[in-house]
């Protein structure tokens, strides 16, 4: 019955992603509130630094790497697409775990988000085309109204829901959501391998070295370069590099599955940037898991020094 099932998934790929897509963002935005995005206004600095690295920054230090490292077609393309994405919903999680700003990251994401509808067209359109099989065209509007219906929608839908229902309902509401879409991206993975659309094997250990090194040095560069070269606080810092490491890899992964179909001539070049979105969304966790962790560590950190003051006072 499995062999079936994965036998029979490529013709619901779009759909599975779609639905993930969808899920995610329906839950983010019943947790996410306008309020935050007020910090635009109030401090303009680090968003406007946020919203050039992401929209200028990491799609040129994407084509330079392109120019030093010779890729596969499918995979330039893959990477491409990873640099396209704004942020993705986790980010806010590991900014937070992180003690980063995390009013800054959310307004970023949102930003970004809206942003996308125009900016991400355009980036794929500018850097992919010449790395794509003659016949496909890049579908600008294809791609905007995948952005527009399932993401920017699921996202406002959430968040005018998000103000009408009790915080409580809203919180468990978007827990459960995001538990959702997790699974449902378990089944967008299992599907994707077991029909045979990626083959895992085929790029060797090369690609999942340079996947890491690409995810390590946006980080870095971001994080530090914030920190040392700008002097923006740790809590901005963190939020920017966290931020911009972190991708919404499930929108460039429904955007895949609207370009190349699992079945057909291009089956091959669509699991090839499939596998590098699949695996760039994984690395990037445990990429962002570093400042997070850090961050919990000085929280525990303060947390034991101010019981200790207080158990000083009251001695």
């Amino acid at each position: 019955m499995i062999k079936e099932l994965l036998e029979h998934y490529p013709r619901y790929h779009h759909l599975v992603a779609s639905a993930q897509l969808v899920l995610a963002m329906f839950g983010m935005g019943l947790v996410t509130r306008p309020r935050a995005f007020v910090e635009i206004v109030l401090e303009p600095k680090p968003m406007l630094v946020g919203v050039l690295y992401q929209l200028i920054g990491i799609p040129v230090l994407t084509v330079a790497m392109l120019l030093v490292i010779a890729l596969p077609p499918e995979i330039a393309v893959g990477f491409l697409m990873v640099s396209a994405m704004p942020g993705g919903s986790m980010s806010n999680v590991y900014t937070y775990l992180g003690k980063g700003n995390v009013a800054l990251s959310v307004a970023l994401t949102g930003v970004m988000t809206l942003l996308a509808l125009l900016s991400a067209p355009l980036i794929l359109r500018l850097f992919a085309a010449e790395h794509m099989p003659p016949e496909i065209v890049m579908p600008v509007g294809t791609i905007m109204r995948e952005i527009l219906l399932f993401l920017l929608l699921p996202l406002g839908a959430g968040m005018v829901l998000g103000r009408a229902i009790p915080l409580s309902w809203a919180l468990n509401g978007s827990k459960w959501l995001v538990r959702a879409s997790l699974l449902v991206l378990v089944i967008l993975v299992v599907g994707s391998i077991g029909s045979g659309h990626i083959e895992v094997g085929s790029y060797g250990s090369r690609i999942p070295i340079v996947v890491l090194l690409y995810c390590l040095i946006i980080q870095i560069l971001i994080l530090r370069g914030s920190r040392h070269v700008l002097k923006f606080s740790h809590a901005d810092s963190t939020a920017l590099g966290i931020e911009s490491s972190m991708k919404n890899t499930s929108l460039g992964v429904l955007i895949g599955a609207s370009l190349f179909a699992m079945e057909g001539e291009n089956a091959a070049f669509g699991g090839g940037v499939l596998f590098v979105l699949l695996l760039y969304g994984g690395i990037s966790l445990g990429v962002a898991a570093v400042p997070a962790i850090a961050g919990i560590r000085q929280r525990r950190v303060e947390d034991k020094a101010e019981a200790m003051r207080r158990a000083g006072l009251e001695g």
